[in-house]
C-alpha cells in the first residue's frame, strides 16, 4: 500500500460529505462515489476524482471508507456485482463507518477476508459539527494489527480512537452509546416540558443540571439549540429509530429486555408520525410538548 494510501470514500451525505473532505485538505489521493453524483460535486472541484460505482471505487483504492444510512445501504455498497467486494483482493482494506447490526459487520469481514482483503469497523460519534472539524470519536472493531496499519486513515477525520474488540463489538458500543443518548434526550426533553408547565426555565433547569454530578455537555449543547427552538438536523429522529430498532433487534437475539428503550423509542417514533423525521432528535421536544398540550 503507498504512502499515504490512495482513499475511497462511499457516501457524502451530512457527515461521510464533510468526512471525505479531510482527505482532500491532508494530501490523500481520493476518489469517491455516491448514490446521487451531484453530491460529489464539491469534492470533485477540489481533486477528488469520480467513480462510477463502488466497484470502480475499490478499484481505484487502497482503502475504501464508507458512511451511509443504514445496512440496507450498506449492504448496497458492498455485495452486488458492481458493489466493494468485487473489487476486494489482498491487501485491500475496508472501513465502515456507518451504524449497522454487529452480524452484518461480521458478514462483511467474512466476505472480504475471502478475497484476502480485510476491514476494521469503525462507528463514529461526534454528529455533523465533529465531522467538519475532524474530531470524530471512532470505536474500532477488528483486527488491532489492522487497525494501527489504518491509523493513519482514520486519524483524517477523528481525534481519538478506542479498541472495542473484534468486528462486531464496536457496532455494540456504538449501539449502546445511542441508546444513553436515547435516554438522556428523552428524560432532559420530559424534564423541560414539565418545568414550562410549572413556570421553571430552561436556564434554570440547565444550570442545576450542569452543576450536578449528571451534568454532561450534551445537555449545553441541546439546550442552546432548545432555546432556539433550532431543530436542525445534526442526527435525524429517523436515523435514531433505526438504531434504536438496532439496538432492539440485538437485544433480542442476546435475550436482554429492553424495556425502556422500547417505550422510548415509541416517543421518538411518533416525531416521525407528526412528520418531523429528517429534523434533529432534539425534536423529541416537540413530540412531548404536544402530548402535553403545549
Amino acid at each position: 500500500m503507498q504512502n499515504p494510501p490512495r482513499v475511497g470514500f462511499a457516501g457524502l451525505g451530512l457527515m461521510g460529505g464533510r468526512m471525505a473532505r479531510h482527505f482532500v485538505t491532508k494530501g490523500f489521493p481520493l476518489a469517491v462515489w455516491n448514490r446521487t453524483p451531484e453530491r460529489a460535486q464539491p469534492l470533485v472541484a477540489l481533486g477528488a476524482k469520480l467513480a462510477k460505482t463502488p466497484r470502480e471505487l475499490a478499484e481505484m483504492s487502497d482503502v475504501v471508507v464508507t458512511c451511509v444510512s443504514d445496512p440496507n445501504a450498506v449492504g448496497r455498497v458492498v455485495f452486488p456485482d458492481d458493489g466493494v467486494r468485487a473489487a476486494a483482493r489482498p491487501g485491500f482494506r475496508y472501513i465502515e463507518t456507518s451504524t449497522i447490526s454487529p452480524g452484518l459487520a461480521r458478514r462483511i469481514a467474512e466476505a472480504l477476508r475471502e478475497k484476502g482483503a480485510d476491514m476494521i469497523e469503525a462507528p463514529v460519534t461526534g454528529s455533523k459539527n465533529g465531522a467538519e472539524k475532524g474530531t470524530l470519536l471512532i470505536m474500532a472493531g477488528g483486527s488491532r494489527e489492522v487497525e494501527q496499519e489504518l491509523m493513519p486513515v482514520l486519524m483524517a477525520f477523528g481525534a481519538k480512537v478506542v479498541h472495542c474488540g473484534d468486528i462486531g463489538q464496536a457496532s455494540t458500543v456504538k449501539l449502546i452509546g445511542n441508546t444513553l443518548i436515547s435516554f438522556m434526550l428523552e428524560g432532559f426533553c420530559e424534564g423541560l416540558v414539565l418545568g414550562r408547565k410549572s413556570g421553571v426555565s430552561l436556564e434554570t433547569i440547565l444550570e442545576v443540571v450542569m452543576a450536578s454530578g449528571f451534568s454532561s455537555p450534551y445537555y449545553t449543547f441541546k439546550g442552546a439549540a432548545f432555546a432556539k427552538r433550532d431543530f436542525e438536523q445534526h442526527f435525524s429522529i429517523d436515523l435514531l429509530v433505526k438504531d434504536q430498532n438496532l439496538m432492539l433487534e440485538e437485544a433480542h437475539a442476546h435475550q436482554v429486555p429492553m424495556p425502556g428503550l422500547a417505550a422510548i423509542r415509541e416517543v421518538f417514533q411518533s416525531g416521525r408520525a407528526q412528520g418531523w423525521g429528517q429534523e434533529d432528535i432534539g425534536a423529541v421536544l416537540k413530540v412531548l410538548e404536544k402530548a402535553a398540550g403545549l
